[in-house]
């Protein structure tokens, strides 16, 4: 394909070609406009008014629409200086040669605009049925338009014009000739293969030729000049749309010259009816109109039907490959009456069955009776897979398990149902497409009955958790009297009320009340942690002092242990650190975690308590210099009954509930906990408590609340012995 439309239509397949490449091709263009303007000449008689714009015309066209945009004002200059020249040439005047040049040049950029009008990429297509419309449009207005020029130009100069409209029908058929015949090898085309082979195309050629030349050399036998239509109705269904339009270039080639050697049956017409050379070479026109209005639609036609065969095929192809490639799925087709049409490699394996044991038969051997049953029930149809097919597509049944049998075992298809319409939206049939499931469904099953002994695992797990719970709340009540009791008379003991203790009496009562001491300790976490858990806890909310909290708590811890050798520091703000809370539960977890940082610290080391205010939250810190935690551990350090290793290594003593304890408490009061420790480095305690609690902090804790504005509290009083309070 030469033309510059060409090349844009196959720009997704090749690089474009650069604009230089076209220039050549521009000038030859132009030069053969030149040529053909000074022979088409030759084709009138002097005294002869009729247009010479075969082939000039059709040239023209072509070229305006095969330059691109920025190019065009050149190319139209070009093209009126050379058609001026060759009118000149001609001996016309001046004024005649530019009027008609201009008639010229302006056809065949109307021709142009509107071939491409509406067209977003701007290139004009001969590639469909509307696309030849569209050019017999454009050719029929740029032809109605170079007519009128060439009548105003005759009008204007004063040229002698008997017969207008005989004109301008002249002028407009020789510019609709010349566009019919050439501009369709520029524009974009489909392009497929011959059907016929090259010698016969050759043949083709010869005959349409010689034909053409058989019709246009008698002088008296006008009614052969038809003989030449049949031969393109050969070259568009055996030959390509390019042979087609080069085929009429040379039929009108031919017809013309022959025509102006006062051969045929259009010259010897004219002689013999003494007819105006407008009206006889008019009829040579109206030929090749003919000619192009029976070949061109023609062969686009069937092009465009063999593009359009050619592509379903390939589909068809690639389909049938696609199916033939998925051996993991049963694809199974029937035509409207329930044979099977289609029966893939994958059909074959899930089925055990060959494709032409099946197909032309009925799939309703492929399942046991009972099954083809079981669905007839459910969708309510006969026991017939057609029938069951029809049902389950119209009910919207579309997904079902069949179970077929593969020799001795049982296996299990997830099917799909769907109906196959044609073009019309009439049924031509039924597309089954099946997946072996055999194994997902065992494992399904599988993991549900996993499921289901977890589920009951769990049942039996949180029921031990419930009974374990009330376990340790009974235990933990019972034995808080006896303890108090046992408290109680060490007391008594202790302050000689039964008489006075010997020294190793006095000592041994010390470890009953100090061992008593740690057993109620251990009872009041219990029971502190049963309540959490059963969402019993009742907060005592009153406005309160969060110095006098940390100061009482951190003195307590400080008073049981007199005889340890530490750097204990307390750091308070001068003025109160208010909020919302419950005074003895928050004293108890920073007790918790001062008893800790004393506990992990060995003799030497210093013990820091810290209270920060803030203007949302309030702080409590509490570090120490003691042996740390390893960083794999710190995420248990808040789990009931969780002991380091190197606790459970030096034997220190402790249950592992404070922390839990503490974390349950803040979390109470609507605050979080963090903890930063390095093993031989220390352990920070990081406690922030809202100044205000949240209406729900837990939604597994309820609490009545009492008093919840208070009167402020006093300043602290300051620590107990061996503690520094200092101020921050």
């Amino acid at each position: 394909m030469s033309t510059t439309s060409a090349r844009r239509s196959r720009a997704r397949l090749a690089p474009p070609v650069p604009v230089a490449h076209g220039t050549p091709r521009r000038v030859l263009l132009l030069l053969a406009v030149l040529l053909g303007a000074l022979a088409g000449m030759q084709t009138v008689a002097a005294d002869s008014l009729t247009p010479t714009v075969w082939p000039p015309a059709g040239l023209a066209a072509g070229l305006y629409l095969t330059t691109p945009p920025r190019r065009r004002p050149h190319v139209v200059a070009a093209l009126l200086g050379l058609l001026v020249l060759a009118h000149l040439l001609d001996g016309a005047g001046g004024g005649v040669s530019l009027g008609l040049g201009v008639s010229t040049v302006l056809g065949a950029v109307v021709t142009e605009t509107l071939l491409v009008a509406r067209r977003p990429d701007g290139r004009a297509r001969l590639r469909d049925q509307g696309d030849v419309s569209r050019m017999i449009g454009a050719i029929a207005v740029g032809s109605a338009v170079a007519g009128a020029g060439w009548v105003t130009t005759l009008l204007l100069t004063g040229a002698p014009v008997e017969s207008t409209w005989r004109v301008a029908l002249a002028a407009g058929g020789a510019h609709a000739a010349a566009a019919v015949v050439l501009v369709p090898l520029f524009l974009d085309k489909l392009e497929f293969q011959a059907l016929a082979s090259t010698g016969e195309r050759a043949v083709q050629l010869a005959l349409t030729v010689g034909t053409t030349v058989a019709v246009f050399v008698p002088t008296d036998l006008p009614q052969l000049i038809f003989a030449v239509m049949p031969m393109f109705t050969w070259h568009a269904f055996r030959g390509s749309l390019r042979e087609s339009m080069v085929v009429l270039v040379v039929v009108a080639v031919v017809s013309t010259t022959l025509t102006t050697a006062g051969l045929g049956p259009v010259a010897a017409a004219g002689a013999l009816l003494d007819l105006p050379p407008e009206v006889s070479l008019g009829v040579l026109q109206l030929f090749l109109l003919d000619c192009g209005l029976i070949l061109l639609p023609l062969s686009v036609m069937v092009t465009q039907q063999r593009v359009a065969t050619a592509c379903a095929e390939q589909e068809r192809e690639t389909m049938i490959r696609l199916v033939d490639a998925a051996t993991g799925t049963a694809v199974v087709a029937t035509a409207a009456d329930g044979t099977v049409t289609l029966f893939n490699p994958g059909a074959a394996a899930v089925f055990g069955r060959r494709a032409d044991e099946v197909v032309g038969c009925r799939p309703d051997a492929l399942f046991a009776e009972e099954e083809l049953r079981r669905h007839a029930d459910a969708v309510g149809a006969a026991p017939v897979f057609a029938d069951i097919c029809r049902a389950s597509v119209a009910q919207g049944v579309r997904d079902a398990h069949w179970r077929v049998r593969r020799g001795e075992e049982e296996r299990i298809l997830r099917m799909t149902l769907t109906a196959v319409p044609d073009s019309l939206g009439g049924l031509t049939g039924y597309l089954a497409t099946a997946e072996d499931v055999t194994d997902r469904e065992r494992a399904h099953r599988s993991l549900l009955a996993t499921l289901e002994a977890e589920r009951e695992a769990v049942e039996r797990l949180s029921a031990l958790e419930r009974t374990k719970t009330e376990l340790v709340a009974t235990v933990s009540h019972e034995l808080r009297t006896p303890i108090t009791s046992i408290l109680g008379f060490a007391e008594v003991l202790e302050d000689g009320d039964v008489g006075e203790l010997t020294g190793p009496q006095r000592a041994v009562l010390t470890r009953i009340s100090s061992n008593s001491r740690r057993l109620s300790a251990l009872v009041e976490d219990l029971l502190m942690l049963s309540s959490v858990e059963e969402a019993t806890v009742r907060l005592q909310v009153e406005r309160l002092d969060l110095r006098d909290v940390v100061a009482r708590a951190s003195a307590a811890v400080v008073d049981c242990v007199p005889e340890r050798s530490l750097d204990v520091a307390l750091h308070l703000p001068p003025g109160p650190v208010e909020l919302n809370g419950d005074a003895g539960k928050l004293e108890r977890a920073v007790t918790n975690l001062v008893s800790n940082a004393l506990k992990f610290t060995p003799d030497g080391g210093a013990v820091t308590v810290a209270v920060e205010r803030g203007a949302d939250e309030h702080v409590v810190v509490v570090s120490d210099t003691g042996i740390g935690i390893a960083q794999e551990e710190q995420a248990q350090l808040f789990t009931r009954f969780f002991r380091s290793a190197e606790a459970n290594l030096r034997a220190i003593q402790g249950t592992g509930l404070g922390l839990s304890i503490v974390q349950a408490i803040v979390e109470l009061h609507g605050g979080r906990v963090g903890v930063d420790s390095a093993p031989g480095v220390g352990t920070t305690v990081t406690v922030v408590l809202p100044l205000v609690m949240p209406s729900t902090v837990s939604p597994a804790v309820s609490r009545a609340v009492s008093s919840p504005l208070g009167a402020p509290a006093s300043e602290p009083a300051g620590g107990g012995e061996g503690l520094a309070v200092l101020p921050t």
